[in-house]
């Protein structure tokens, strides 16, 4: 008998720890999609202009990364590679690899660009338009 009530009481005790693991993993994964639906809640329309040999938005200057998300995140209307292009304080121009976005998805130009970094983006394929939040 004192067998059996222990082994109630540790099946009582892990389904509750379990439970618990449950709840703490859905609210982790509850919080995440909510910061990335306020950064992709503040994106902006953009269409691109060419500037040799690429198009280009902003189509003259820069645009400023914001509090607002951690990365750069554009949707296109149709599928494009994109590349974002900084312009660091020193002078000069540092552009990172190209990345396929597939047209009317959200898909991340950069990732972990500090505040204040001025940027702009670059489409291989030709004219495009849609969102970009940053």
């Amino acid at each position: 008998m004192r067998i059996r009530s222990r082994t109630v009481g540790a099946l009582a005790a892990a389904a509750l720890a379990v439970g618990g693991l449950s709840a703490a993993t859905a609210a982790t994964a509850n919080a995440a999609p909510a910061a990335a639906q306020s950064c992709l809640g503040t994106a902006k329309s953009f269409s691109t202009t060419y500037v040799a040999p690429y198009d280009r938005w902003p189509g003259s200057g820069s645009a400023t990364a914001t509090s607002n998300c951690n990365d750069i995140n554009v949707k296109p209307t149709l599928g494009d590679y994109v590349r974002t292009c900084f312009l660091p304080s020193s002078g000069g121009t540092s552009c990172n690899a190209w990345r396929w976005i597939d047209g009317g998805t959200w898909g991340l130009a950069a990732t972990d660009v500090k505040d204040g970094t001025k940027f702009y983006l670059q489409f291989q394929l030709g004219y495009e338009y849609g969102s970009v939040a940053y």
